[in-house]
């Protein structure tokens, strides 16, 4: 998910219809530049180099997040059918092709989920910004946040008490604090009522994520 404005400038986008590197290509109406999605770069056309900023989302199941945030609005349309497959019914060995990459200015980060299975939650430091990366095994989801809050860094736990949903809770050492990975929000403790800054996060396949991110690192390489 990306900003629409650039430099000033409010674009409108429409999808191509094409590859680059097995992702999709989008265009902007106004100088009708080429787009990957991955990246969110202009490749093609006046704005060549160019990048849209990244904004928060999470990819999950409908299930969660409608527990998380009950009153949800939805974006109505037809459904075509699932053309692309389930996210979530992917075959296990699909989904080990999977990872989650975090990008902190315009540089990516990419923890495999493979990796993420065998250590769920990751205290972190990637291109100067503190995060803690959390991976749910059983929703396929995985949540990136940043650890600095009100000019202290947290370190998080896994908590021993579960939310209302039964799902499993983080919990800060500093404070004690528990809070939900899926919304970054503090539900009990010193905190509760504060929340995690989202950083910019996708799953992506990973060999598209070198692809992208020549340079980028692995989590469980580096």
């Amino acid at each position: 998910m990306y900003e629409r404005t650039l430099d000033g400038r409010v674009l409108s986008f429409g999808h191509q219809g094409m590859l680059v590197n097995d992702s999709f290509v989008f265009y902007d109406r106004q100088t009708e530049s080429l787009w990957v999605h991955v990246t969110g770069e202009a490749f093609e056309g006046p704005l060549k180099g160019k990048k849209l900023k990244f904004m928060p989302s999470t990819v999950t199941t409908w299930e969660a997040w409608k527990e998380s945030f009950p009153h949800t609005r939805v974006l109505d349309g037809r459904r075509s059918g699932p053309i692309m497959g389930s996210y979530v019914g992917m075959e296990a060995a699909r989904v080990h092709a999977l990872g989650l990459a975090v990008v902190v200015r315009f540089k990516g980060k990419l923890y495999p989920f493979t990796a993420l299975a065998a250590r769920p939650l990751v205290n972190d430091r990637f291109n100067g910004t503190e995060l803690v990366v959390y991976y749910s095994v059983k929703a396929r989801t995985a949540t990136a946040w940043r650890r600095r809050l009100d000019g202290r860094v947290l370190t998080f736990r896994m908590a021993e008490d579960r939310d209302a949903h039964g799902r499993p809770l983080l919990e800060d050492e500093q404070t004690n604090s528990r809070w939900s990975w899926l919304t970054g929000e503090a539900v009990a403790g010193a905190l509760k009522g504060s929340r995690l800054g989202q950083l910019g996060y996708n799953p992506i396949f990973n060999d598209r994520f070198r692809i992208f991110y020549p340079d980028g690192p692995v989590y469980g390489e580096d």
